[in-house]
């Protein structure tokens, strides 16, 4: 029927079944290639490990020694030689106090309290394309038509620069805002991910080993706290980026490689919880399937690939009773590393992840027994790799580089050996030998049993003759040689290690430490050697985990804000180091810039941004306004001293219409007293001729009386005056100061 060109007719049934055998087909297809992975892949894996476990038995030697020396304690095969030898087993902590007092040094510089020792800087915008100015062209052309019409001389071109550098400022405020949103994200991130617990744990093998390690940034899926209608918590799960530190004895690189990236593959060996197989369910790039079965096979019993090292390593780490128990760990192993595209494709990589055969890819996978439980494609643009490693002094040339403890280990076995003498000599110095002639000597008596006003009882002896039965002797003492043998070597691990002793807090700082500005010269050239290990950490880890941070947030973070080009800027071996020191000067710039000629300079905008810094080294959040607020204070300010300035105003008119008023009136007073004055000056005449005439006429009448008068008393009656003496008692010199007889009256004229 079909060759005559009529329909096919099936029906429902066949159609569901044919669906059904795809459907199996394709399943069996898959599990065929899982298989194929699974053998393939694990079986390279192992292969890889393999060789690098042959090639990493020297550095295994080499940590256990570095892990002994800052435990304190000597090899089995040392350790067996000093007992065959007797004496003190003695072991001098001074690797220990170096490493612990790098390690502090390191995280006082690297970890401060209110500052991140890394940073985003906005690349610089060279140039503004002309697609950008083309919006603009319009605006341009009407400023041209203005500035014509106004009479002005119109340059295009100077226009059309003037436009550029304003976006240009514009894009480059943009970048620097995105990228202070950014750093904030990131900094959230490192605090949520565990990177400060982390990093801690890397300085710590920093200063130990001949390399130290970080895995960053892992993603989980872990559970986190969420809030519905009315406040009521129910738990979640999100995915975020985690951070952890690996122990050196747990990395594994190919026998090839000097770096992280540069080597045919790293392999990490890892110990996994059912709980932490359990939250990889769900996770891209995680296979359940192959999770489960992990879980199902060796869930109950736990998996342990137990290494020659590991018993060991267990006892220096405390962990001695751990192979006692069988445990329910699940030891993994981590491969990355490089593959050509033909080889995935055998391995049984799906040919939609494959786009070049011939391609050289970067693979990152999981292997648990003989289960890949994760294999992807790494697609990092740089294709890094997800791990970061820094070495005290590295080795050019080498992957592993030199601990603390191997740079100063020919100085700890001398100061060993030689605490190892000085305390035999003083045991054996410490009282006097004893020689016994047991010939001469009482069967009874016990010449080790030695005590004050003891009698021995001797006994004559023909070899002997008379010689003593017992002879003292005092050993020589070499107590002060084997001191300053010590203390000379002491001083070489401070040069060894380029951690002076002055600088944890030891007094013995002799010619220049001993006053302040020579202690603080010797510490600034003792800052020159940690800088120069803090540097290496700047490159191997803190600027990569940044970038490795930045670049995924711009590929898969929802936000626009934060997206921008910017470079990682690590500044742990710069500014850092010189905090104190640039506080101390951020202080005397203060001071010096207290008064008005400088502040015309900067402005308060200036002094606001100085006096921020400040207080965020004082550990003092939110005490200096934000650039809006310092506005609003500023305007509030203006508007109280215009308030204050029109009320002082007021009051001065007020005071002047005072005055003005207290003016007329004294003017007033003063005419009405100089009105007074003249009239007093014109009834001055009238009123002394009327006076005059008055005491004429008294006169008169005074004499009058006088004539016509007899006896003293009349006189005497006559001679006094209404409200006076005697006119005669003035006119007679001296008749005033006079004494009065009884019955007698001076006479008058």
């Amino acid at each position: 029927m079909s060759s005559m060109g009529l329909l096919q007719h099936r029906s429902a049934a066949e159609m569901r079944a044919e669906e059904e055998a795809e459907a199996q087909r394709i399943a069996e297809e898959e599990q065929r290639r899982r298989e194929l992975v699974e053998s393939s892949l694990g079986a390279h894996i192992r292969r890889c490990w393999e060789s690098a476990k042959m090639a990493r038995q020297s550095v295994d030697n080499r940590m256990l020694d570095c892990l002994r020396r800052r435990k304190g304690e000597y090899s089995p095969e040392k350790l067996q030689a000093i007992r065959k030898e007797g004496g003190a087993e003695i072991y001098m902590m001074l690797t220990a106090t170096k490493c612990r007092a790098a390690a502090a040094w390191i995280r006082d510089i690297m970890m401060p309290a209110n500052e991140r020792p890394w940073g985003l800087e906005p690349t610089p915008v060279a140039e503004v394309p002309d697609a950008y100015l083309a919006p603009l062209a319009s605006q341009i052309r009407q400023q041209a038509v203005e500035m014509q019409q106004q009479g002005q001389q119109v340059d295009m071109a100077a226009l059309a620069e003037q436009a550029r550098e304003q976006l240009r400022q514009a894009a480059e405020d943009a970048a620097r805002e995105a990228t202070e949103r950014h750093e904030e994200l990131i900094s959230d991130q490192l605090a949520e991910g565990y990177w400060d617990e982390a990093f801690e744990a890397f300085i710590d093998d920093f200063v130990t080993y001949p390399a130290a390690f970080i895995r960053a940034p892992i993603f989980r899926r872990v559970p986190e706290l969420q809030w519905l209608e009315g406040w009521r918590p129910v738990k979640g799960e999100t995915i975020r980026p985690e951070f952890e530190r690996v122990s050196p004895f747990d990395m594994y690189p190919s026998p090839d490689a000097t770096s992280i990236d540069d080597g045919a593959f790293i392999i990490e060996r890892a110990r996994f919880t059912r709980s932490q197989l359990n939250q990889l369910i769900g996770v891209p790039s995680y296979s359940e399937d192959a999770i489960r079965q992990v879980l199902h096979q060796y869930g109950q019993g736990g998996l342990r690939d137990w290494l020659w090292s590991d018993g060991e390593r267990a006892e220096l780490e405390g962990r001695g009773h751990e192979w006692l128990t069988p445990g329910e760990t699940i030891d993994g192993l981590i491969y990355s590393g490089g593959a050509q595209g033909v080889t995935l494709l055998q391995w049984g990589i799906s040919p939609d992840e494959i786009e070049d055969p011939l391609a050289e890819y970067e693979v990152e996978a999981i292997l648990i027994g003989q289960h890949v439980i994760r294999v992807r494609i790494n697609r990092d643009p740089l294709e890094r790799r997800p791990y970061h490693k820094s070495s005290f002094q590295p080795v050019p040339g080498s992957f592993w580089g030199q601990g603390i403890p191997e740079l100063m280990a020919d100085v700890q076995d001398v100061c060993n050996a030689t605490a190892r003498g000085l305390v035999n000599n003083l045991a054996i110095s410490s009282g006097p030998q004893v020689e016994v002639y047991e010939d001469r000597l009482q069967p009874q008596e016990d010449p080790t049993d030695i005590y004050p006003w003891k009698i021995w009882r001797t006994k004559a002896s023909i070899e002997t003759g008379n010689n003593p039965a017992l002879r003292f002797f005092q050993p020589q003492s070499n107590a002060s040689e084997l001191l300053a043998v010590y203390e000379q070597f002491e001083y070489r691990a401070d040069e060894s290690t380029n951690i002076p002793r002055y600088m944890y807090g030891s007094d013995e700082a002799g010619g220049a430490g001993q006053t302040a500005s020579g202690l603080s010269m010797l510490m600034e050239s003792a800052n020159k050697g940690i800088k120069d290990a803090i540097r290496h950490i700047d490159r191997g880890v803190l600027r990569r985990v940044i970038e490795a941070l930045w670049l995924h947030n711009m590929q898969f973070s929802d936000d626009n804000s934060i997206k921008g080009d910017a470079s990682v800027v690590a500044r742990g071996s710069s500014a850092m180091l010189i905090r104190e020191q640039t506080n101390q000067l951020r202080q005397q710039f203060l001071q010096l810039t207290a008064n008005d000629y400088d502040m015309g300079i900067l402005g308060h905008d200036g002094r606001r941004k100085l006096l921020e810094s400040i207080a965020e080294k004082l550990d003092l959040p939110g005490l200096i306004p934000s650039e809006e607020e310092m506005q609003k204070n500023l305007a509030q300010q203006r508007q109280d001293q215009q308030a204050q300035l029109q009320m002082e105003q007021a009051k001065a008119e007020a005071e002047a219409a005072e005055k003005q008023a207290r003016a007329r009136e004294a003017n007033a007073d003063a005419a009405q007293t100089e009105a007074e004055t003249q009239q007093s000056q014109q009834m001055a005449p009238l009123e002394a001729q009327h006076l005059l005439a008055e005491i004429a006429k008294l006169i008169t009448e005074t004499r009058g009386r006088n004539d016509g008068g007899t006896g003293l008393e009349g006189a005497g009656q006559a001679g006094r005056v209404p409200g006076g003496e005697a006119s005669g008692g003035t006119a007679q010199g001296g008749a005033r100061g006079m004494p009065r007889q009884p019955g007698k009256v001076p006479r008058t004229r």
